[in-house]
């Protein structure tokens, strides 16, 4: 009998096994998460840290109010969160562990100040995270 790629993917999926694997993604950020997968697809983040769960990772996201943009409302939510332990407001790693939102968190929420969170593989094109 001729085996031929249909009957032996036929017979790899039958034993629960992938049948082959697809070419490789592209990982702009070199983290290991391909950029359709990586929350935060410019910055390597191979934690992928989202702590407030807007699916825009940690490391390129300093909207906290979701307005889509960097502003004053945001600066006013980290002002509040300046030396607490909210995740949320973290982007110098580590993320949590105890350790405080402090000047690293503010030297990037601050580089960040004006411009739009992202870019998002698993959000792209959403105000939240494009």
């Amino acid at each position: 009998m001729k085996l031929t790629l249909l009957t032996a993917t036929l017979a790899l999926l039958l034993w629960g096994m992938p049948a082959m694997a697809g070419p490789p993604g592209t990982d702009t950020d070199g983290d290991g998460v391909m950029d359709s997968l990586d929350n935060c697809s410019a910055v390597q983040n191979p934690a992928q840290d989202d702590t407030d769960g807007d699916d825009c990772g940690n490391l390129c996201d300093a909207n906290y109010d979701q307005g889509g943009q960097v502003g004053f409302g945001d600066f006013g939510l980290f002002s509040q969160n300046f030396g607490t332990t909210n995740e949320n407001f973290m982007h110098v790693e580590p993320i949590g562990g105890g350790r405080l939102v402090g000047f690293g968190d503010f030297g990037f929420f601050s580089a960040n100040f004006g411009s739009t969170p992202g870019p998002s593989g698993t959000t792209a094109g959403t105000s939240a995270c494009p």
